[in-house]
């Protein structure tokens, strides 16, 4: 007698805890594996999707700060800096808490998630 793991409804076959983690850790690049990869669970596809997000929002905002830090020569200059502290803890709050099978809600980027996948998310 055999005992067999019951079907995943993640993405390739994994637990939905570590398709979450991994769609975290991989930033932007795990959010579009793992939200197109298949695979029906909605922890994942949301974890997918707002890690696509917050990337992408981020990378917007270090561009903007940027240009703003290249036009002003001010106290801007401490943005940059603290943008990727920002960035950093964000990363690691979400993929940590994503690999105990806990759903992280970015504020402000959680309700952009919804809206933008909100038919993949459905």
């Amino acid at each position: 007698m055999s005992v067999t793991q019951p079907p995943s409804d993640a993405p390739f076959g994994l637990q939905p805890n570590v398709a979450a983690g991994l769609a975290y850790l991989f930033t932007w690049l795990g959010g579009i594996v793992f939200l197109v990869g298949g695979g029906t669970n909605r922890f994942v596809k949301f974890s997918a999707a707002q890690s696509l997000t917050f990337w992408v929002l981020f990378w917007i905002a270090l561009w903007v700060v940027g240009f703003l830090i290249a036009m002003s020569h001010g106290l801007l200059v401490l943005l940059w800096p603290l943008m990727w502290l920002l960035g950093m803890v964000v990363w690691l709050w979400t993929f940590i808490f994503a690999f105990q099978g806990k759903e992280v809600k970015i504020p402000v980027v959680a309700g952009i998630t919804e809206s933008i996948f909100k038919s993949m998310l459905a």
